[in-house]
C-alpha cells in the first residue's frame, strides 16, 4: 500500500514539476516582436514593417513595407533627413494593400545623407491624421548575404556599378636596408 501510495506522489511530483514551468512562463509564442533586422511600427490600421537604410559608398536606399489591413483607404507619411533638409514622401494605400519600397522587384528610395552602416537612421511615419511615430532604422551595407544582394539589385536599378574592394594590397613593399631586403 505504500509502495503505491509513494509511487503515486513520486508520478505526480514529476507531473508538476515538468509542467511547472509553462503555468509561470509566458508562452513566447504569443509574444508579438520584430522578426528581421528592421524597424516596424503599428498605426492603426496601417503597419510600418522592415525599414532599412542599406548603404554602399555614397548611395544609401531606404527599404521597407506598409500594409493597409483596414476597409478604407489610409495615406502615411515618411519623413527623413535628407541633405539638411526634411524630406516628405507621402503614400496612399487601399484596403488591403501592401507598398513594398525595396522589396520584390519594387524600387527603394534613394537618400542622400551620410548615416553610416550601423547607425541609425531617423524616419517619422504619420498616418493622415494621427499621431508621428518615430522610428531609428538600422543601416546595413552588404557585410551580410541577404543584404548584399539586395544592394546589388537596387545599385543595378539605378545604373550605379558595384565594384568589390579589392584584396591586394594597396601599400607597396620599401627596402629596408637594416634587413637587406623587400618587406
Amino acid at each position: 500500500m505504500f509502495r503505491k501510495f509513494a509511487t503515486v506522489v513520486i508520478a505526480a511530483g514529476v507531473i508538476l514539476g515538468t509542467a511547472g514551468c509553462n503555468m509561470i512562463s509566458p508562452v513566447a509564442s504569443i509574444e508579438q516582436y520584430a522578426p528581421s533586422d528592421g524597424a516596424q511600427a503599428d498605426l492603426g490600421k496601417l503597419a510600418a514593417r522592415n525599414f532599412l537604410l542599406l548603404t554602399h559608398g555614397e548611395h544609401r536606399w531606404l527599404i521597407g513595407t506598409i500594409v493597409n489591413s483596414g476597409l478604407e483607404t489610409q495615406e502615411l507619411s515618411l519623413s527623413f533627413q535628407e541633405d539638411g533638409a526634411n524630406k516628405v514622401q507621402t503614400l496612399t494605400l487601399t484596403p488591403g494593400q501592401k507598398i513594398d519600397l525595396g522589396y520584390n522587384g519594387t524600387s527603394a528610395l534613394m537618400v542622400k545623407t551620410t548615416t553610416p552602416a550601423g547607425a541609425l537612421f531617423p524616419v517619422t511615419v504619420t498616418p493622415k491624421g494621427g499621431e508621428p511615430v518615430a522610428l531609428g532604422v538600422p543601416a546595413m551595407d552588404g557585410t551580410l548575404a541577404e543584404y548584399k544582394t539586395i544592394i546589388e539589385k537596387l545599385a543595378a536599378d539605378a545604373g550605379i556599378v558595384i565594384t568589390e574592394p579589392s584584396a591586394e594590397p594597396t601599400v607597396e613593399p620599401t627596402k629596408d636596408a637594416s634587413h637587406g631586403g623587400d618587406h
